[in-house]
């Protein structure tokens, strides 16, 4: 019996330090994009988005798409489940696809921003601050895999 526990436990150590080596954990951050992505996926269905409210506020933007802003949920907090904004591209036949999300924070005072909102756990988040638009945004491509990174503000791969 004492073996058997022995190599159970060996058993356990291995599967364990496996998982370490080779990343099958996930990262917080990355659980939580996963959380953003289960709850934006109705919005994978453009007209779901604007039976919903959600509004094109920029028209097409070069490596991005067109930005459709849902006013609800522009609070001025960072919500991880309610981006404020969704990004959409339209494929070759003119209908939009979901490329990605944006967090869209317009701070207390826009002349003195200070430090960008707190977003996903830890630092690997991208924010920037739009000088024109006066706040904060965090790009998160959920469904369009950007070659610079998931947070990346630009998409090399969405032509001018």
């Amino acid at each position: 019996m004492n073996k058997f526990i022995l190599l159970l436990s060996i058993l356990v150590f291995t599967v364990s330090a496996c998982n370490k080596d080779n990343k099958a954990v996930l990262e917080d951050w990355e659980l939580e994009v996963d959380q953003v992505k289960a709850a934006m996926e109705k919005y994978v269905d453009f007209n779901v988005a604007v039976s919903e409210g959600w509004i094109d506020v920029s028209g097409y933007v070069p490596n991005m798409g067109h930005h459709y802003l849902n006013p609800a949920y522009s609070d001025g907090l960072f919500e991880l489940e309610k981006p404020e904004v969704i990004l959409y591209l339209p494929d070759d036949n003119g209908v939009m696809q979901m490329v990605a999300v944006e967090y869209s924070i317009i701070p207390d005072d826009p002349q003195n921003p200070g430090n960008p909102p707190e977003g996903f756990t830890g630092d690997v988040d991208e924010w920037h601050f739009n000088e024109q638009l006066k706040q904060w945004q965090l790009h998160v491509w959920t469904k369009l895999e950007n070659p610079d990174g998931i947070f990346a503000s630009f998409n090399p791969d969405i032509g001018d």
